[in-house]
């Protein structure tokens, strides 16, 4: 609605996962590079956490695209089922079995075994990725961990990612779960935008959605989104897609705190 008022050529706002729009700043150049080594290095099992709308889902989905044609991978995003009803989505997603499939279990395993092996002779890693990870029945989290006995004398067959919010390192350290954190080999945490990084991200957004302004945000405006948003990437896009809409309406092409804050009110009242 806005977009030619501001001269973009899309929303620079959008809440999906967009990796066009990945912005990295320190800890998310730290998260990219701990993620890709412990791709490339067949690590195992690797954890991101990181608050709600940190970024994390966009920056596994940045990897992602970036190795598509390089490894093999099944993405989880709502992991809370029955350990049969994940691993048969994931055999379903590297087209091992047909989702409808009423084989079992141990024939099941035996594909998968199959599977994996064919993937080292491509050499193609395979990947099993697990988003929102802390919402996995605490049961089913231990037959998962399970799938990481997949190797041979020298490497891992399968490599799993957990990625969820900060309750999932608690979970991960509980006594149960001793054998699984022991086979943690690489992890990270993603913190919030500093108040710097929020200035730069949003010009960031603004010049990959074609904008020749960078300055439509005043600094006193990004001080109320800082404190609005505490650095999270969600909640700033959030309120800038309302202070975009609000200049549109007033016919502002330079965002003040006025209007930022006028729109953060709005947004706390809803």
């Amino acid at each position: 609605m806005y977009k030619d008022f501001f001269g973009l050529n899309e929303n620079p706002f959008n809440l999906t996962p967009d990796p066009d729009f990945l912005f990295l700043s320190k800890e998310h150049k730290k998260a990219m590079a701990y993620l890709t080594y412990g791709l490339e290095s067949k690590k195992g099992i690797v954890q991101l956490t990181g608050e709600i709308g940190s970024g994390k889902t966009t920056i596994l989905r940045s990897i992602l695209l970036k190795n598509k044609n390089k490894i093999k991978y099944a993405y989880i995003l709502n992991p809370k089922a029955t350990f049969e009803q994940l691993f048969r989505m994931i055999l379903n997603q590297f087209s091992v079995i047909e989702l409808d499939s009423n084989e079992a279990m141990d024939v099941l395993f035996s594909k998968f075994e199959k599977f994996l092996h064919e993937q080292l002779k491509l050499q193609f890693p395979v990947v099993i990725v697990i988003d929102e990870a802390q919402n996995i029945e605490l049961p089913v989290l231990e037959e998962i961990r399970m799938l990481s006995n997949f190797e041979t004398e020298k490497e891992k067959l399968v490599q799993i990612v957990f990625v969820g919010q900060p309750e999932l390192r608690d979970i991960f350290s509980l006594q149960k779960f001793k054998q699984l954190k022991q086979r943690i080999s690489v992890a990270c945490h993603l913190t919030a935008l500093s108040r710097l990084d929020i200035s730069e991200y949003i010009c960031h957004r603004l010049k990959v959605a074609g904008s020749d302004n960078t300055e439509i945000f005043t600094q006193e405006a990004y001080d109320e989104l800082y404190a609005y948003s505490n650095g999270i990437p969600r909640l700033i896009n959030v309120a800038c897609d309302s202070a975009m809409l609000a200049g549109y309406v007033e016919e502002k092409k330079i965002l003040d705190k006025d209007i930022v804050r006028d729109v953060i009110e709005g947004l706390n009242e809803a």
